[in-house]
């Protein structure tokens, strides 16, 4: 049987989901528009055209892993307890990150040299952007000064990130016990941090 020649969504969703599962088991080195477009029995020239080339394919996965993650934490039921709901979207990021390590070091760190994101592409991240605000909203309170969430958003994903990245390294502790304790316990003291510091200047005196 010849390559398949036809350029659809259904081949485009095809070669994605092979550059997804080479990315998976490889990392980003795996993945190539040769190697896509062998495990999809298609030709390299349907991957240039489908995605614009391996920079094409790299922004490609980078929209997928912020999709997949935004999914996940639209997944997850508020308690009523405003510090909880942030802690669990923490943990559930930290999850993602495990079961996906290389996906998501390409919507974080860029191990694609051809890729660099423009600022059309962080629109991909508006969902997982919001889903995080609206959550640290509620466990700041109403007295919050304004402008306070968003920026207490940023800094709070930032120290989530940061965590990853020395759990990741093996230098946030020595047993599995000792890295959850850290990890809980530095979000929660980082939350507990920025709710005090965005409370109104009002409330604050």
């Amino acid at each position: 049987m010849g390559r398949r020649k036809t350029r659809t969504d259904a081949l485009r969703g095809e070669l994605l989901a092979v550059a997804a599962r080479l990315l998976a088991a490889g990392g980003a080195g795996a993945v190539t528009t040769r190697a896509v477009a062998s495990g999809a029995g298609a030709s390299l020239a349907a991957v240039n055209e489908l995605f614009g080339g391996k920079a094409g394919l790299a922004r490609a996965l980078f929209a997928d892993g912020f999709a997949r993650l935004a999914a996940g934490l639209r997944a997850l039921e508020p308690t009523g307890d405003p510090e909880a709901d942030v802690l669990e979207l923490a943990l559930a990021v930290r999850s993602f990150a495990r079961r996906e390590p290389h996906l998501h070091e390409v919507m974080f760190s860029r191990p694609f040299a051809e890729f660099r994101p423009e600022p059309a592409d962080a629109r991909a991240a508006e969902e997982i952007y919001a889903i995080v605000v609206g959550r640290v909203a509620a466990a700041l309170g109403p007295d919050r000064a304004e402008g306070t969430a968003k920026d207490s958003a940023i800094g709070l994903f930032a120290t989530v990130q940061g965590l990853l990245s020395l759990e990741a390294s093996g230098l946030l502790g020595g047993t599995p016990e000792t890295t959850e304790r850290r990890f809980r316990l530095t979000v929660t003291a980082a939350l507990r941090g920025l709710a005090d510091t965005a409370r109104s200047p009002q409330e604050a005196t």
